[in-house]
């Protein structure tokens, strides 16, 4: 299952010790921020693109409704709150669960389930990414989900998909642009892989579809890190 990254705002040090331990001994979340809520964490948070935000409501600095008002990315959002004259409000932000201080393990765990669950349901709502290029003097519609990895070619790139191959006149660099997607990444300089067909991978390459490919030294780290958090 893929770990799902996660953030703790909450302005009490002990109710965010709290809420650390129990996200540390649970496989499937990865906590990578907690602190109380600033413009500073906000734009921390934003940048982090997590998946789960463990939100305080009542917080000096900025409120927690002043905090999702200031998101730019979409993560699914658990309220936990000592009041819960908050709840209406809160769930007028399409928040996932609100949980009332103290919780329980097992109502932890049963928001956290319905997080995952949603988080499933809305990446199936997710529309295919079409990418359009030009092959042999034609305008083609690629299906991004599709492309097994791209390959350098002096002036073109070389597009694999498990149907057929593309050529197309265009850099690395620039068609790396285009698919502007985080399942993409150039690990090699002739080699851009979505990071959905590995099938297997070791620190000197990775394989799709029986084709090795080689793994720049400063990749690894990075792959690393990406393959742990992608179903």
């Amino acid at each position: 299952m893929k770990t799902f990254k996660c953030a703790i705002i909450e302005d009490s040090s002990t109710q965010r010790k709290l809420l650390e331990q129990i996200i540390e001994k649970n496989k499937n979340l990865k906590l990578l921020h907690s602190s109380s809520a600033s413009a500073e964490s906000l734009a921390e948070v934003n940048a982090l693109k997590i998946d789960f935000l463990f939100l305080d409501i009542e917080m000096p600095v900025m409120n927690g409704f002043e905090f999702l008002a200031g998101l730019t990315i979409h993560p699914q959002v658990i309220i936990t709150s000592q009041n819960q004259k908050y709840a209406l409000d809160a769930f007028e932000f399409n928040v996932t669960d609100f949980l009332l201080k103290p919780f329980s393990n097992t109502r932890f765990e049963a928001a956290i389930t319905k997080a995952i669950d949603k988080a499933k349901s809305v990446k199936k709502k997710q529309p295919e990414s079409k990418l359009v290029v030009k092959h042999n003097l034609k305008q083609v519609e690629l299906n991004m989900h599709g492309i097994l990895y791209v390959e350098a070619l002096g002036d073109y790139v070389k597009v694999v998909t498990e149907e057929r191959n593309y050529i197309i006149l265009s850099t690395m660099n620039a068609f790396n642009k285009r698919l502007g997607s985080e399942n993409f990444i150039r690990i090699h300089k002739s080699y851009i892989v979505n990071l959905k067909m590995v099938e297997r991978y070791n620190h000197e390459f990775i394989e799709i579809k029986n084709k090795k490919i080689p793994i720049s030294r400063a990749k690894i780290v990075e792959l690393d890190q990406l393959l742990n958090c992608i179903e």
